[in-house]
């Protein structure tokens, strides 16, 4: 079987086929004869320079790809809904908007970054984003396959595989794992290499930054990702969160809403589902909690310790001080909900999880959140108390964040932003 464009035509004609094990055959085939190839650093530079190295994408284009793209966006799981893919494009944007060292690279690679930092996670409707484990190709590699095959019509070919390949990389798998059907998911080359000086497969990374800028560790924008996340994942686990005691199916949700950066909570087990002890004594699991997550995405982002995840961030301007902003107001807020306490407003950060969805919020959204104020009803007092200014700083932040990259963005001297620029009258109203 070879994958044509109308194997993609809607969500529910993918949801529907990928089901079926030939299909899923058919796209490991495709990753493998299209995309695979552009490992090598030769034939990834020849798409990058192309035919029509200096192509500029129109604003008819840009909205072209937006729209086709639409139906599988709006049903993006909770954390990959609308509103992550908005702030996908707009952070996406805002790097490159006008950074000298994006701007050095070659234009088919930065228009690739654009619309892979835009649609890195358009399958999660298709195949949910938490059970990438269950066979070989990931929600990474579905969505390059989406992309591809609806930009047909609008985008020329060595651009779609671009872009494609930028999305298959972004998850960053840093080893090789074996998937629960006995398959083997393999790591994509990022190698950040450089022709004549100019930077190339910055697609790659580019996405994968935008990514970062998104779970950045911030209250504005991850905070409510994070708590949305976690419990689509529960639902997904088939968790019925319900139950006066449905933490129990799931003891890390309890401690989402402690205010400690992190506890020790249920006992250990081994393998064999047995209590471990250790001299005589229960040994309790280091349970990460929010704050603890937040805190744990600052840290990561913070260059002087050198990362697999961080350690082209330097190169960037544009990705540094975007990236310091994130790591100031983490600090901020980890700071606040450790140490203060008052009367917490839980419809703020209601709020904030509603308008971080997008409109319009589908179904599985507004479990979540329901989902979320389940869990918060079930903290003691004590606890609750400590989120008080959070939720607060939390809302302010998020429009904060708003203005930083809608300004960035103004700033735009390439050629594509600069398009893309004016249509952001028209995508901030959903955010907001």
């Amino acid at each position: 079987m070879t994958l044509q464009s109308f194997d993609f035509l809607s969500p529910n004609v993918v949801k529907r086929k990928i089901a079926k094990e030939h299909f899923r055959k058919s796209l490991v085939k495709w990753v493998e004869d299209t995309l695979r190839p552009l490992e090598e650093n030769s034939t990834y530079l020849g798409f990058a320079i192309g035919e029509r190295e200096d192509q500029i994408l129109d604003l008819g284009t840009i909205e072209k790809v937006i729209n086709s793209m639409m139906p599988f966006t709006l049903l993006g799981t909770p954390a990959h809904d609308l509103g992550h893919h908005i702030f996908d494009a707009l952070g996406g944007a805002a790097i490159i908007s006008n950074d000298p060292f994006v701007g050095s690279g070659y234009r088919n690679d930065i228009n690739a970054a654009f619309f892979g930092a835009m649609f890195h996670d358009c399958s999660t409707g298709v195949q949910h984003r938490y059970i990438d484990s269950e066979w070989q190709l990931s929600h990474a590699e579905i969505a390059a396959a989406i992309f591809f095959f609806n930009t047909q019509k609008i985008l020329p070919f060595n651009l779609r595989v671009l872009t494609a390949y930028a999305i298959a990389a972004h998850a960053h798998m840093l080893k090789q794992t074996v998937a629960k059907d006995g398959s083997t998911r393999k790591i994509w080359n990022d190698e950040l290499f450089f022709n004549n000086g100019r930077p190339v497969r910055l697609a790659v990374w580019i996405t994968r930054w935008t990514d970062r800028l998104e779970n950045g560790g911030d209250p504005a924008t991850h905070l409510p990702r994070h708590a949305m996340a976690s419990v689509d994942g529960a639902i997904v686990g088939g968790f019925d969160l319900h139950r006066v005691d449905w933490y129990s199916h799931n003891d890390q949700l309890k401690y989402l809403f402690t205010p400690e950066a992190a506890i020790y909570g249920f006992r250990a087990v081994d393998g064999g589902g047995n209590l471990v002890e250790k001299d005589g004594l229960p040994v309790f699991n280091k349970v990460p909690t929010m704050l603890q997550h937040l805190k744990g995405y600052a840290d990561s982002a913070e260059t002087s310790k050198v990362s697999a995840y961080n350690q082209h961030d330097d190169k960037s301007p544009n990705m540094r001080k975007l990236m310091d902003w994130k790591i100031a107001k983490s600090r901020e807020f980890v700071d606040l909900v450790t140490n203060t306490k008052g009367v917490p407003d839980f419809e703020k950060f209601v709020k904030l999880m509603t308008l971080k969805s997008g409109k319009p919020m589908n179904d599985q959204g507004i479990k979540a959140i329901q989902m979320v104020r389940d869990l918060w009803n079930l903290n003691s007092k004590e606890d609750q108390s400590h989120w008080a200014n959070g939720f607060g700083m939390g809302l302010k932040s998020y429009y904060q964040w708003i203005g930083v990259l809608a300004d960035q963005i103004g700033k735009a001297t390439d050629p594509t932003i600069k398009e893309f620029g004016r249509i952001i009258p028209k995508i901030l109203p959903k955010v907001l």
